[in-house]
């Protein structure tokens, strides 16, 4: 498979690359499995891995839960989170069983499965120790939501190299300007304290969100 990559980092290639991470894009209908473009990130994602990456011996990261107004999905709990209950499947599970119809090995994902946007993908990510160590990471998404990660929310938020894998669309999608001042307002000025960080990044994107559905807007994600 060729892989058309977006650049990130400046000077970094594919070849340095040892990690991927897949950022939610949205679940079915029924909150217990992907939609079809989070579905094409985890087949791009998993080829990627096995072709390109995978030999590095870096890890492929699965990020989501939902949108804070996505309420989707029967109560649903985990032998990894004892005791923790979510609304539905999240999207990070719902990759991470894709992946394992593509051959991936389980101990090579890994599952970060409460981010309720890009930003807190992202963050989460990086700060709840994912990745494991700090090798670059390759970010596996459409076109325009992976411009908006690079060129908006990963400066603000990884602390590793990073590029992004682009998923290939029969129907490319454009983002409105609203959608990436949305990300600019989520991730700006957050607090240097990871944690912190996180808190007030998840509150303001629930604020967005909430808003965006009362007004009858498109979800950002």
């Amino acid at each position: 498979m060729t892989f058309e990559i977006l650049p990130g980092t400046p000077g970094l290639t594919l070849d340095e690359v040892a990690h991927v991470l897949i950022p939610g894009r949205g679940r079915n209908a029924a909150g217990d499995g992907l939609t079809s473009l989070s579905a094409a990130r985890v087949e791009v994602a998993a080829f990627l891995y096995r072709d390109a990456v995978g030999e590095r011996g870096g890890r492929v990261v699965c990020s989501g839960y939902r949108s804070p107004v996505d309420n989707k999905g029967r109560r649903w709990t985990t032998e990894d989170a004892p005791g923790e209950f979510f609304q539905g499947l999240p999207e990070a599970d719902a990759m991470r069983r894709n992946l394992a119809g593509f051959g991936i090995p389980p101990e090579l994902i890994r599952v970060e499965r409460h981010s309720v946007d890009t930003v807190t993908n992202l963050l989460r990510s990086e700060h709840e120790g994912h990745f494991g160590d700090s090798r670059p990471v390759a970010i596996v998404a459409q076109r325009a939501h992976l411009s908006r990660m690079l060129s908006i929310i990963a400066p603000r938020t990884l602390r590793r190299p990073y590029l992004g894998v682009i998923v290939p669309e029969s129907r490319p999608e454009s983002e409105s300007p609203l959608t990436n001042l949305s990300s600019r307002v989520i991730s700006a000025h957050l607090p240097t304290d990871p944690q912190r960080a996180i808190t007030v990044a998840t509150r303001r994107a629930e604020s967005i969100w909430s808003l965006a559905q009362l007004l009858g807007k498109r979800e950002y994600h």
